[in-house]
């Protein structure tokens, strides 16, 4: 974990016929405001959530900026979440990872996405402690996942960690390993974290505001 797959997972979206279509269908459900601190949503736009729903997983919600500034509503940047409050596989406590990240390529909201990616991580982030990666990425994923681990190696209340569910500790824990620096993360463990394999579904890398070693 992660592993790497093509772009256009989710082409509901993509293609605008059906991201309006998928939009409308998202308001019908009557979703609320989403408030994220220090954020003003710009003129024409709605930042809009579903109610958690609670699965065996952990609770999963959807997160929404909707644009109004045409004829017809259409999602620009979804992010699907769940919390997990119990323990799991990676870590004995509660964690967040986005399960699913689609934006708008860029285009007439290029201005408003710019640095929209990164408010709604750093929220996440600040509200639950640790944020994990998600099984499967793309491209743009490992990137956006560069980034953050990049920024939090000089912030000082982050700290970035690396875990493989196949490499276990004497009591069957998986060991999770600090990374201490950004040439340690590309030579030492981007290599072996990121792949095609089925397998890297299993491995995991990690930003937590506390301290895991």
């Amino acid at each position: 974990m992660p592993q790497i797959i093509e772009a256009g997972f989710d082409m509901k979206l993509t293609t605008p016929t059906s991201n309006r279509i998928e939009t409308a269908a998202f308001l019908e459900a009557k979703p609320s405001v989403f408030v994220l601190p220090d954020y003003v949503v710009p003129a024409g736009y709605s930042l809009l959530a579903n109610e958690p729903a609670q699965t065996t997983e952990g609770e999963v919600q959807i997160i929404c900026l909707i644009s109004n500034t045409g004829a017809v509503p259409e999602t620009v940047y979804k992010v699907k979440i769940i919390v997990r409050t119990e323990p799991n596989a990676y870590l004995p406590v509660k964690n967040c990872t986005q399960l699913i990240v689609w934006r708008q390529v860029a285009g007439p909201h290029g201005y408003v996405l710019s640095s929209f990616a990164r408010t709604v991580f750093n929220f996440l982030l600040q509200s639950h402690n640790i944020m994990i990666t998600d099984e499967q990425q793309t491209a743009d994923g490992k990137r956006f996942w560069l980034d953050r681990m990049g920024e939090s190696f000089v912030i000082a209340d982050r700290s970035v960690y690396y875990v493989d569910l196949n490499e276990l500790d004497d009591e069957l824990v998986p060991v999770i390993d600090p990374i201490h620096g950004f040439e340690e993360l590309m030579e030492s463990y981007v290599p072996k974290g990121w792949g095609a394999d089925e397998e890297h579904k299993n491995r995991a890398f990690i930003i937590s505001k506390q301290n895991l070693s």
